[in-house]
């Protein structure tokens, strides 16, 4: 099935993100900003460039280690790339590994909760983190025009997501890992072209019978060495309609509306609403903000994939299980060797 027609309009950002630190630098010096690498996706990119900092996910090829557990990325590789500072959340020790490198590590405390309060801190802890690092003052007049630029890399990313499931047989998961790492670890600059023509192109792209028939499910996991674990899922016939993953989909869920008066105050309140990782949001929170929506998407089947999982990851697998349950959504618990057999047999018994 997972042919993945049009792999081939992925090649390019694959190669982009393998020279993601020419592709940093370059940037850098052609645009005069700070570079922020970020452990994973927990901070409002736009208000940063407001700041002259663009915030960016360190490559996943990086990686040598699960984030919350000790150091998570390849010391000697990190210290080649041009990144300016380093941020983590709060209590999560993933860029330990960068411990004697020059460029400094900030933590940054996520607030709790969502809404006006969580906002108000949100926004003090991101100036106490500007200023920590050394950038410039905030510019106002250039938010709105980095919220434009960060939400239509968004919207493009969704839109792929949305047709891809209509089309599975175009792209695999292991090609959308790459898309959705490329337009997080590189600006949006560098992204936005490459992913309008893959979007351009599936929509006119042909389709077999797609994803009729099969059983829409949400995929939990932490940063997935190989996401062909996915593509082998669907061809026992469950369609990956959304995820949980480090590193996936949910950082392209916020679109905010940028001719709203105060565009800052729509941005920071609309990212207070997002379940984030659960090492910076609570079990209760995450469930929520994402789990008690999904029912009414449709899904009523949630793929946990223990093997890979940070503690804080496998921790909350048991806690949503039981809820899910009471919700009358199927929680079923796989590792990457036993996923498909494990499908197979829960469609089986449906």
């Amino acid at each position: 099935m997972h042919e993945s027609k049009l792999s081939y309009l992925v090649d390019p950002m694959r190669e982009m993100l393998f020279q993601a630190q020419d592709v940093l630098r370059s940037y850098k010096e052609r645009s005069g900003v700070m570079l922020a690498g970020l452990s994973c996706d927990f901070l409002p990119a736009e208000v940063l460039a407001s700041f002259g900092v663009v915030p960016v996910r360190i490559p996943a090829h990086l990686r040598i280690g699960r984030c919350g557990d000790g150091p998570a990325f390849d010391r000697d590789l990190l210290a080649r790339f041009p990144y300016d500072f380093y941020v983590e959340p709060a209590g999560c020790r993933a860029l330990s590994s960068t411990v004697g490198i020059a460029a400094p590590v900030h933590e940054f405390r996520v607030p709790a909760g969502y809404g006006e309060t969580a906002r108000v801190l949100l926004h003090e802890e991101i100036v106490g983190l500007m200023t920590k690092a050394g950038a410039p003052g905030m510019d106002p007049s250039s938010l709105r025009g980095h919220a434009d630029e960060y939400n239509a890399m968004r919207r493009l990313v969704r839109g792929i997501l949305s047709v891809r499931a209509a089309k599975p047989e175009l792209l695999s998961h292991e090609d959308l890992s790459v898309l959705i790492e490329a337009a997080s670890a590189l600006p949006p600059v560098s992204v936005i072209e490459p992913l309008a023509l893959v979007l351009r192109e599936l929509n006119s792209g042909g389709s077999g019978p797609g994803g009729s028939g099969m059983v829409p499910a949400m995929v939990y996991g932490g940063f997935l060495g190989d996401a062909g674990v996915l593509d082998l899922i669907e061809e026992e016939g469950v369609l990956i309609a959304e995820d949980d993953l480090c590193g996936g989909r949910r950082h392209f869920d916020l679109s905010i509306n940028t001719s709203a008066e105060d565009l800052l105050l729509e941005i920071l309140d609309a990212f207070t609403y997002r379940p984030l990782c659960p090492r910076v949001r609570s079990g209760r929170e995450r469930f929520d903000l994402l789990y008690k929506l999904l029912k009414s998407h449709g899904i009523d089947l949630v793929i946990f994939i223990a093997e890979g999982s940070c503690g804080c990851r496998a921790e909350g697998i048991e806690f949503l299980r039981v809820r899910l349950m009471r919700e009358g959504v199927d929680p079923l618990v796989v590792t990457g060797e036993d996923a498909p057999e494990t499908v197979r047999r829960y469609l089986k018994s449906r």
